[in-house]
């Protein structure tokens, strides 16, 4: 049965391959499967860096602020 996902071709120097293939046996996972969860692990952190930077900009700004109580009642 064909597959709705989408698929990519990444090449891999030896030893970045050599260090997901041994991660991937330690994990008892295919190597592409953990490469995946890599890189939705790496999209999650750069979206938060993202939203990291969004806060510091609006915590720098001398602004009156609601305390968390306040603004989830």
């Amino acid at each position: 049965m064909p597959t709705s996902k989408k698929r990519i071709n990444i090449t891999f120097d030896e030893d970045v391959y050599d260090a997901l293939a041994r991660l991937a046996k330690s994990r008892a996972k295919p190597v592409a499967g953990v490469g995946l969860s890599l890189i939705e692990e790496a999209l999650e952190l750069q979206e938060d860096f993202y939203f990291a930077r969004i806060a510091d900009k609006r915590l720098a700004r001398k602004e009156k602020r609601l305390a968390h109580e306040v603004a989830w009642k």
